[in-house]
């Protein structure tokens, strides 16, 4: 008997699990439903990200868009579909040889951009300048005359004086190295922390003001620090401070905000 139940209620046929369609949720640009053809395809351009969340209209289940595309073949590794066989005549022999090496040559422009745990493009990565820390470069280049002066009296003091400009040089570039700004197709984030790290992000499309202030000595040496602000938070959302080409990630910000691809460029 439970073999004849079985036989009677057949497994679902194959083409109805793969048009399962899926909604991204509270994403402001994608609200029809998509299928997981729709979500490669915006991943490889760079148009959704792999952390994004998607309810399946079948079951109801929640999925990230990484889970439904990883399946499929890599993102990087994309290549033009070419047919599997055409005739062609000798004249043209030489036109195909360039085709060719300028598909070989697509990875190589891809490759100069890395690429956040999400599967996001980086478009910026930078982290606060060294002269943003003036006084303490000041204080190093105290001790280091110290050191300089006190090495004809006595060794003892000089190399005590090394040892403090060497600690505190180390400090700034710990200090520096811990902060990191990123600026994606869809995001711009703030990273900060040594052991444990913590992160504040901005939605490009959520960005209503962007603020840069270059001012005193830092404003002559280039340094900026902007402040991206949001819709949803009166205050300063995202804040990189201390950073060169301050107005260039400004400009940059709002070519994404207009549908722009900087990768194009």
């Amino acid at each position: 008997m439970q073999s004849e139940s079985s036989a009677g209620n057949p497994a679902p046929p194959l083409s109805s699990a793969m048009s399962a369609r899926y909604t991204l949720q509270n994403h402001p640009a994608f609200g029809e439903p998509l299928s997981k053809e729709d979500l490669y395809t915006l991943v490889a351009r760079g148009s959704l990200a792999r952390g994004e969340m998607c309810v399946d209209e079948d079951t109801g289940l929640s999925h990230t868009v990484g889970e439904l595309v990883s399946g499929m073949r890599p993102v990087t590794q994309s290549r033009l579909n070419r047919p599997a066989y055409r005739e062609i005549s000798p004249d043209h022999d030489i036109r195909d040889e360039e085709e060719e090496i300028e598909e070989d040559e697509e990875p190589e422009e891809d490759e100069k951009y890395r690429y956040t745990p999400s599967g996001e493009v980086i478009l910026r990565h930078a982290h606060p300048s060294w002269l943003g820390y003036t006084k303490a470069l000041f204080l190093v280049l105290l001790l280091l005359i110290a050191a300089g002066l006190l090495l004809a009296i006595q060794l003892e003091y000089a190399v005590i004086a090394l040892l403090c400009a060497t600690s505190t040089l180390i400090a700034i570039g710990i200090a520096r190295y811990s902060h990191d700004y990123i600026v994606t197709r869809e995001r711009v984030e703030l990273i900060w922390g040594i052991i444990g790290r913590s992160s504040k992000e901005a939605r490009i499309c959520d960005i209503r003001s962007i603020d840069v202030y270059e001012s005193g000595l830092k404003g002559l040496l280039g340094l900026g620090t902007i402040d991206f602000s949001t819709a949803a938070n009166a205050g300063i959302e995202v804040q990189f401070k201390d950073m060169r080409q301050a107005h260039e990630v400004k400009d940059l910000v709002r070519k994404l905000q207009k549908g722009v691809d900087p990768t194009e460029d």
